[in-house]
């Protein structure tokens, strides 16, 4: 890599690690291309990137960034996972510790969320929590139970009215025919 190319990348990662929601550093050693680049893809069709540098290049990026509160962990073969956006952090969390599960050469080292540390074992509590639409599901389906209740309650006068108007109706319909038979 030319001195040239690195400066690119160095700006380029100083402009991703800017703003980040959470990231998430990875020990990948012994993982095969193949794991790793499904792993890649898997990330991309969620809109999360994830990367693997240059730990020196890493080093000057996050300097005056979010990320740079986790720079004694950035040492030896690492790759890192970051979002920008809030709905990204839970599906990333979940898919890299499924995918840890699925290939334990997969190291979850730790993360930074909102500018805090986090160790693995709150990345697994995260990864478990119900995403945002699950969320708004249950908040629609809390706030939908009261209105349910009350169209029920009101159509259930008119139901009754009915119900008696047809045991009416088939009581005369019974002695008419008793009376005609």
């Amino acid at each position: 890599m030319t001195k040239e190319e690195k400066k690119r990348q160095v700006a380029w990662l100083r402009e991703q690690f800017q703003g980040v929601r959470a990231l998430f550093l990875t020990d990948f050693q012994g993982l095969t291309v193949s794991e790793l680049n499904t792993l890649r893809s898997e990330l991309r069709n969620r809109g999360i990137n994830f990367k693997v540098c240059k730990n020196t290049l890493v080093r000057l990026a996050y300097s005056d960034t979010d990320v740079a509160v986790i720079g004694a962990d950035v040492v030896g073969p690492r790759a890192a996972a970051w979002t920008h956006t809030d709905e990204n952090v839970q599906a990333m969390a979940k898919i890299l510790i499924d995918f840890a599960k699925a290939h334990p050469k997969l190291e979850l080292i730790r993360g930074i969320l909102d500018g805090k540390i986090v160790q693995p074992p709150e990345v697994e509590i995260l990864s478990k929590l119900p995403s945002k639409d699950e969320l708004l599901g249950m908040l629609l389906g809390t706030m939908k139970a009261p209105v349910r209740a009350f169209v029920s309650t009101l159509a259930a006068v008119p139901r009754s009215f009915l119900n008696v108007l047809k045991a009416i109706e088939e009581q005369k319909t019974a002695s008419l025919e008793s009376s005609t038979g």
